[in-house]
């Protein structure tokens, strides 16, 4: 907003905004910390951000970049110290007024001096616009450059780092630096610096033109700065202390929150959402309770410098108007001059303040940004060390080899591992999952350094190897390869090495063709419309499974690498896909050294060597028919498999056409429909799934306000005090004309009669500073008494809601629980500013408009008419096009790196396969022309851009020069006195500027109205697993669990069948458990035992009543769950055991629970006991602590049904059995099923269902299903389980 004449404006201070946002700067980043914050508790402390981060981003800038600064804050400095400029024109202009109606000149000298004066305003408009213009454009340019450096630096330095970085970073952060820390460097270092120059040169050289028209009367009117300064920092010193205990307080929510909505199945297992609720909104109420203290400070900042400015101006009028009759004063210009410099001044604060958060905001992004960049790299792969050599044979031995992931440094992966993988030759791995097999390969591409033992290539050590050099002459098959956006020749030239890159493009084509041919993948490609200038799309969604891991392969073969691996190359594959890209494999892997790791033992038969591992070590090793003859493990698994493989089978040969030219076709049509499903069906699950991600409703800014003031009518009185505060705000801008134009005409009054006037009328403009005190007051007191009680109601309804949600609305990637925590924070945040201070703001504006328009046309309607109607509309349309185009430029500029960091991302979420391809140089290269790129657009479009940017910010002087010119014109005529002018011009100029200043809040209305449309569509989902009238009273009786062929897909992920079509029958009181390989349906069994789904066909009958026609409440009463790793919640032990229970359990049932999960003892040696607390996730205790808190909440309850979900898998051995003897005791006398990857836990079950791909392969007890030596017992042979 334009600045200068903000002075008479007098706005509501800045500051009365900036303390209710701080809340949610503060709070945002806690909600996401919450759940990360064992991760960073890893981390190494971060140096915190200071000032010097701000000041290094400008060591990125170059030399042109430093001249471009030079003139952008050159010409901040020279426009803001044009504003007091101004006044040196408006206080001549008034002097000119009252000398004419004093007579002291005639109509013609008066109009000759006018128009001299009117001059000097388009002089200073078009400087200012001028000098804006072009200190803005070099500012936005330098900035955008530099921060093209910046961000060039940051992902150099990022791709540099070791692999094993970004498992511990998490693989979205650091490419959300990237666009995010990026933009916000950005805007600290453009338009809002020069805007924060300008305002410091605007309070300086405002004081100084002050001082220096008449430094006197200019020192009494500065007392009020001190004032100001002292209310505004008393205040903050109280509000800063309570903010930050709400703060606090709301963050212990904001964990509460993200724990159970990241734990939300838990939560629905034990129907603890009212428990969750009551808690969270304690915390609410706290907080609520804390930001009531706020209110009578709200109120004083409101209002304190409002006043302060106003009782600065009557009293500079009072005093100097009696420093002008004595003399010490010439004219009224003199007074008018150093009033409005001075109130300049004092407003100048408005310009630095809200800059100053940007500032800092750049800094902490910045600090982000050099912890990355100052990093070293443990393992650099653009490091020039480490030897090259000429020749290579492919060799490679590994020789005891011991290794732990570096973010699980306890669990030990390979233990002593020897291996011998000749040249020329193939060697397969094979082993259950977790062995070793792929964390070899990480070894082996030097992803990972190993604890100890050695890898060695040809005879050396590979560390000794440039890192470069080795990648690129070991060459990867992922089981879900990577594929880029582009085009496919674009994807297989990927794989260029070294000479290969600089080849001109035909012949690259020709290597990419011989490549696709050797890969089975050319006739596929000739087929598509643009045959190798195919765009594959995002993730490559075009092709199909089999197609991209054609293409994959012609990348990895294309640059002649000595050795290959190929880890489960073909294991996602259906089988007709899977023989077309072996037969691909077979032929590429001729001659090289080969390492193939199979789940699928028929796609290794043919192998030199195969090599069978457990626990992180070879335990057999030979060709299959030797393996096989020795009847061990491989054997075991051999057998297993080709039980599977006959099924498997079957189900092809029952398929149309048999043919290889069919098959070739079938394999290559993309599988993304499902010709087996009703169109209609499915397009009502997609309509389902996509309205659970909308995340708002159509709803105008005014039904949503509606809406909201109808939910609210115990706040109307406090409305009612907002509207008395808004209308006098509002109303003080016509008020404060007509005693200004009375004040100005005392100046031509004599003696007596003009100090009488003199004093009534500073005096009544005292009284306006009071009225406007009390006003701003009460509207501070009411926003934050209404912010607060909104705030609280809409945080509660939405965790109310959704706590009580369906698991298909928390599957949807927006719905995360760290998204949703983060909603819960910003939502009602934006919903407080919108519903409070905003609605005060628009009330203001409005009776400012009407007021100041109705004032000017009824003083004097012909230059009302002109101000009203040519000025007014300019003003207001000046202040709103200023703002947008600020958002315009901060939205432009972050859109357009938004696209480059697309390829950032990509890299670094893809970072395996670009380490594998050695595409760190080329994406580097690739993002800094992306980033060049750029610049060239971002910059034709500021030229354009900033010309109305620069005209907003100038546009005033041209409306005081026209408002001026007319009104002199009628006061020569005779038409109008100097007071009729001075109340219409006054009225309608300073009025519009203080209605343009009014945009400058519409970006947090527009974040009211995205935050209510939020809400709003919370409100509109409704669960389909809930309590309703026909089932509430429908309680589950004991007997029989009976599944009838049901199956189920979850919604998110159509295309895939996880259940087809399994029925079994538990009788009550068996010990049942369902084992399989990983994604086989086991836990998706549990979850719709559970009722978190409902299965998509079939139902699932308990005693013969459908599970899904009973209370989901008192269905789930009847049923504890024990998981993998059970999380706790904030709070107690005793409040986590109990969190199950309708009602507070005696001491003696709690202590009984412990003792029947074999807790008691570690409970009671606690500190505190049973009145310990867990802390967020309970992360202070050790796994088997926490494993046994959940088994005591689980048998709390007394259940007839207990699911026990991996319950002991993540433990070490000894907790697992301390935790397995608590688990064997729990199931006597009750219905349990257990899922279980360890099959010594569950051994002695009285039923065993053994899944795979969704069905049940076999069932019986261990000893049945040993002697049938099929699937469970290859499983219990790769366990080393007595086979007795």
């Amino acid at each position: 907003m334009n600045d200068a004449e903000k002075a008479l404006a007098v706005p509501p201070p800045a500051a009365a905004i900036a303390p209710v946002k701080a809340e949610t700067e503060l709070e945002k980043p806690t909600s996401n910390d919450a759940a990360s914050s064992e991760a960073a508790d890893d981390k190494p402390e971060k140096e915190k951000a200071s000032l010097k981060d701000f000041f290094r981003i400008f060591t990125y800038a170059d030399r042109l970049d430093i001249l471009l600064y030079s003139i952008g804050l050159g010409g901040g400095v020279a426009v803001g110290a044009a504003l007091p400029l101004m006044t040196l024109v408006f206080g001549s202009s008034t002097a000119a007024f009252n000398n004419v109606a004093t007579g002291q000149n005639n109509a013609q000298q008066f109009t000759a001096r006018i128009n001299h004066l009117v001059l000097y305003f388009v002089y200073l408009f078009i400087a200012r616009f001028v000098i804006g213009y072009i200190a803005t454009l070099c500012i936005c340019i330098a900035a955008t450059r530099t921060t093209r450096a910046l961000r060039k630096a940051f992902l150099d330095s990022l791709l540099r780092q070791e692999v094993w970085y970004f498992d511990r970073e998490g693989n979205g952060s650091p490419a959300t630096q990237v666009t995010t820390n990026g933009n916000r460097v950005n805007q600290g270092i453009a338009e809002k610096l020069y805007t924060l120059v300008q305002g410091i040169s605007l309070f300086f050289s405002a004081y100084a033109v002050a001082l220096a028209i008449q430094w006197k009367l200019a020192l009494i009117v500065m007392s009020i700065v001190p004032a100001i300064f002292g209310v505004v920092g008393a205040c903050i010193s109280v509000l800063v202390p309570i903010e930050a205990r709400t703060t606090r307080i709301y963050s212990r929510a904001a964990v509460l929150a993200q724990d159970a909505l990241s734990s939300i199945k838990t939560i629905h297992a034990f129907g603890a959402q009212s428990k969750i609720v009551k808690k969270y909104d304690e915390f609410l109420e706290e907080a609520h309770q804390e930001s009531k203290k706020l209110s009578v400070f709200f109120g004083i900042l409101f209002s304190g410098q409002t006043f302060f400015v106003m009782s600065g101006t009557a009293l500079a009028f009072w005093q100097g108007y009696r420093m002008f009759r004595s003399g010490e004063i010439a004219s009224v210009g003199t007074v008018f001059t150093v009033v409005l410099s001075v109130t300049l001044g004092s407003t100048s604060i408005m310009l630095i303040f809200p800059n100053i958060q940007a500032i800092t905001n750049a800094t902490s992004a910045a600090n982000e940004l050099f912890s990355v960049i100052d990093k070293p790299s443990e393992l650099d792969p653009l490091s020039p060390e480490g030897t090259r050599p000429a020749s290579r044979s492919g060799d490679v031995q590994i020789k005891n080899l011991r290794f732990a992931y570096p973010s699980r440094p306890t669990a030990q992966v390979l233990q002593g591992l020897t291996l011998s993988i000749p040249a020329g030759k193939t060697t397969a791995l094979v082993g259950p999952s977790g062995c070793g097999k792929s964390t070899l390969i990480g070894l082996l591409e030097r992803w990972y350094q190993p604890a100890s033992g050695e890898i060695l290539l040809d005879g050396h050590d590979v560390a000794e190897y440039n890192t470069n050099w080795l990648r690129s002459n070991i060459r990867l098959v992922q089981q879900e390869p990577v594929l880029f956006q582009g085009t496919i020749f674009q994807n297989v030239a990927k794989g260029f090495v070294g000479e290969q890159q600089k080849l001109p493009e035909d012949a690259q084509m020709k290597l990419v063709q011989e490549a696709c041919k050797s890969s089975n993948a050319h006739d596929f490609i000739m087929k598509l419309p643009d045959a190798y200038k195919t765009q594959v799309g995002e993730r490559a969604s075009m092709l199909s499974g089999g197609q991209r891991q054609r293409v994959a392969i012609a990348r990895s073969i294309i640059s002649d690498p000595k050795v290959l691996l190929l880890d489960e190359a073909t294991s996602a594959l259906d089988p007709r896909a899977e023989r077309v890209v072996q037969d691909a494999l077979h032929r590429v892997s001729a001659n090289k050294t080969t390492l193939i790791i199979a789940h699928k033992l028929a796609t290794v038969m043919t192998a030199d060597n195969i090599a069978v591992m457990t626990n992180g070590k070879v335990v057999e090793q030979g060709t299959h028919s030797e393996l096989l003859a020795r009847e061990g493990l491989y054997a075991a698994m051999v057998l297993a498999q080709d039980l599977g493989g006959e099924r498997g089978e079957a189900k092809f040969r029952d398929g149309p056409g048999d043919d290889d030219d069919d098959e070739m076709d079938d394999i290559d049509r993309p599988m993304t429909l499902q010709r087996t499903k009703s169109e209609a069906a499915a397009k009502e699950v997609a309509r389902e799934v996509e309205y659970l991600s909308a995340g708002k409703v159509a709803y105008s800014l005014t039904k949503c306000v509606w809406i909201l003031l109808k939910e609210h009518p115990d706040l109307y009185f406090w409305y009612l005090v907002t509207a008395f505060g808004g209308i006098i705000g509002g109303g003080t801008y016509p008020a404060q004309a007509i005693v200004f134009s009375h004040l100005i005409n005392v100046f031509i009054l004599p003696g007596s009669e003009g100090q009488s006037q003199a004093n009534f009328w500073a005096l009544m403009f005292f009284v306006l500073a009071l009225a406007n005190l009390v006003g701003y007051f009460c509207l501070g007191w009411a926003c934050n008494t209404i912010g607060q009680a909104i705030t609280h109601r809409v945080r509660r309804e939405m965790m109310e809601r959704v706590i009580n949600f369906d698991q298909d609305f928390f599957d949807r990637p927006e719905n995360s629980s760290g998204a949703v925590t983060s909603q819960l924070s910003s939502v009602p945040t934006a919903l407080l500013e919108l519903m409070s201070q905003n609605l005060g703001l628009i009330l203001n504006v409005l009776v400012n408009i009407v007021g100041s328009s109705i004032l000017g046309i009824v003083y004097g309607w012909k230059l009302g008419l002109v101000v009203v109607f040519g000025g007014l509309p300019l003003l207001i349309a000046a202040g709103y096009l200023r703002i947008r185009l600020d958002q315009k430029l901060e939205a432009s500029t972050g859109e357009q790196f938004a696209a480059s960091a697309g390829l950032a991302t990509e890299a670094v979420t893809s970072i395996r396969t670009i380490s594998s391809l050695t595409l760190e140089g080329p994406i580097l290269r690739e993002y800094n022309e992306a980033l060049s790129g750029i610049v060239g657009k971002v910059i034709p479009g500021l030229i354009i851009t900033l010309i109305p940017y620069a005209l907003s910010q100038s546009i005033d002087f041209l409306i005081m020069a026209l408002g001026f010119w007319y009104g002199s014109r009628l006061i020569a005529s005779g038409e109008y006195t100097t007071s009729q002018f001075f109340v219409i011009f006054i009225a309608v100029v300073f009025g519009g500027q203080g209605t343009a200043q009014f945009f400058g809040y519409t970006t947090s209305i527009t974040k009211g109205k995205v935050a209510a449309q939020y809400f709003f569509w919370l409100r509109s989902i409704k669960a389909n697993i809930s309590e309703t009238d026909e089932n509430r009273d429908r309680k589950p009786t004991d007997g029989a669990i009976s599944v009838e062929n049901i199956s189920f897909r979850y919604k998110q992920r159509d295309a895939a069948r996880v259940l087809r079509g399994i029925s079994m029958n538990i009788e009550p009181g068996t010990y049942a458990a369902f084992v399989g390989p990983s994604g086989c349906g086991k836990s998706t069994m549990v979850s719709l035992l559970e009722r978190f789904y409902d299965p998509t066909s079939g139902r699932i009958m308990l005693n013969g009543d459908d599970i899904s026609a009973m209370s989901p409440h008192a269905y789930r009463r009847y049923m504890s769950l024990v998981q993998q790793e059970p999380p706790l919640y904030l709070g107690s032990v005793r409040d986590n055991i109990a969190i199950g229970l309708e009602y507070e359990p005696s001491l003696e049932e709690v202590q009984d629970a412990c003792r029947q999960a074999n807790a008691f003892d570690f409970v009671s040696s606690l500190p505190e006991g049973l009145n310990t607390p867990c802390g967020s996730k309970g992360l202070q205790f050790s796994g088997g602590q926490r494993q046994r808190i959940a088994v005591a909440r689980a048998l709390v309850r007394k259940p007839r049904l207990l699911l026990l979900d991996e319950a002991t898998s993540a433990l070490d051995t000894q907790s697992e059995r301390i935790v397995q003897k608590a688990l064997d005791e729990a199931a006597k006398g009750r219905t349990t099923i257990a899922v279980a990857h360890r099959l010594s836990t569950i051994r002695h079950a009285d039923v065993i269902f053994v899944m795979e791909d969704g069905r049940i392969a076999e069932i019986g007890t261990h000893e049945e299903l040993q002697k049938l030596r099929g699937r469970y017992y290859a499983m219990c042979l790769a366990q080393s389980l007595d086979q007795a």
